[in-house]
């Protein structure tokens, strides 16, 4: 399984070498040059979110291992963010067999939303746990015809669940060489009768590997086309407003204070490598676009030297943490003057 997964991410990579150059209006110098400190968490962790409903800020980040060297592992860690103190968060009331290989997460009030590649390449749930402080309560399953290939999802205050397929067949070599465009954009609801349902709200999308949305607007990220596609979303489907473009390889995107900051995957064949080989590194450019203006500058930049494969930023008390896709810990650089954005 961990060689199916590793190639796969090679292939999956190369969607971006038939990719253009970002203009250099859009590759503007990092706003620090502070030293990134390490700090150390289970492998694989690819993704995270900024939990402050306790009265205490923490990152939550899933981690899952996805070298072959490693021993296999799946968790959900807590770090708190001032000590560097990591929490592994226990669950209960799983299934009995229930295999958690978490990858996309997102938290809407107390309930952690977690995307698990159960079963390669067949069962994808979307497993729902309610946050106890330091323990995720299993609350149910999600399995539909559309989770063929999920890889980042959204929630939303009326139980709805937003997420994206980053190809119509997992791990498909052609979808990614020829450019065929058919991930997608899946919406889903709970029925009266407590049946999840699905609907295919979007067909026509590269590789979206992030999502998020800002009330009533819905921001896809999207490696393939290089640019962040942004909807308005309405019981009666998305309206596809004007795309965020000039950011290159973009990864999960996150909130803070009306921006979008993403991380990207700017130079392909270093990624490629850097799946295969943890020595050689990969390049990380952290973005943040104004969701009104459409400007996207650069945040943070680093040639794999600090950090590699970097695929989630978050801005918290002064602090930039990066996590990735392979090593195991995340990263915090000191970052000043953060702009506000013009609304969102």
């Amino acid at each position: 399984m961990q060689i199916s997964i590793f190639m796969r991410t090679g292939v999956v990579l190369l969607l971006l070498l038939t990719g253009l150059s970002l203009p250099e209006c859009y590759r503007a110098s990092a706003m620090t040059e502070s030293p990134a400190k390490r700090i150390p968490v289970g492998p694989g962790p690819e993704d995270m979110i900024l939990d402050t409903a306790g009265g205490k800020a923490r990152l939550i980040v899933s981690c899952a291992s996805r070298r072959e060297s490693l021993e296999p592992y799946g968790e959900i860690v807590a770090v708190d963010p001032e000590t560097g103190m990591i929490t592994e968060l226990d669950r209960y009331n799983e299934p009995a067999a229930l295999i958690f290989r978490p990858h996309g997460i997102y938290l809407y009030r107390d309930l952690l939303y977690v995307i698990s590649h159960e079963k390669e390449p067949d069962d994808h749930p979307i497993l729902i746990y309610r946050l106890h402080g330091d323990s995720l309560e299993f609350r149910e399953a999600i399995r539909t015809a559309s989770q063929h290939s999920p890889n980042a999802l959204v929630a939303g205050p009326d139980g709805e669940i937003y997420f994206v397929n980053d190809a119509e067949k997992r791990g498909s070599v052609a979808e990614k060489i020829f450019r065929l465009k058919r991930a997608s954009l899946v919406r889903l609801k709970k029925g009266s009768d407590g049946i999840w349902q699905s609907e295919f709200l979007v067909m026509d999308l590269g590789y979206p590997a992030g999502i998020n949305r800002i009330g009533d607007r819905l921001f896809v990220g999207d490696a393939l086309l290089h640019r962040i596609h942004v909807y308005r979303i309405s019981r009666n489907g998305p309206t596809h407003l004007e795309d965020i473009r000039g950011v290159r390889g973009v990864d999960n995107i996150r909130i803070h204070q009306g921006y979008l900051l993403a991380p990207g995957h700017v130079r392909p064949f270093r990624f490629i490598r850097h799946a295969g080989n943890p020595e050689k590194s990969s390049p990380v450019e952290v973005y943040l676009a104004d969701p009104v203006s459409g400007k996207v500058t650069t945040l943070y930049y680093n040639d794999g030297s600090a950090i590699s494969a970097g695929s989630t930023a978050l801005f918290y008390d002064g602090f930039l943490y990066i996590s990735q896709v392979f090593e195991p810990y995340i990263v915090k650089v000191r970052i000043n003057d953060l702009p506000v954005a013009d609304g969102g």
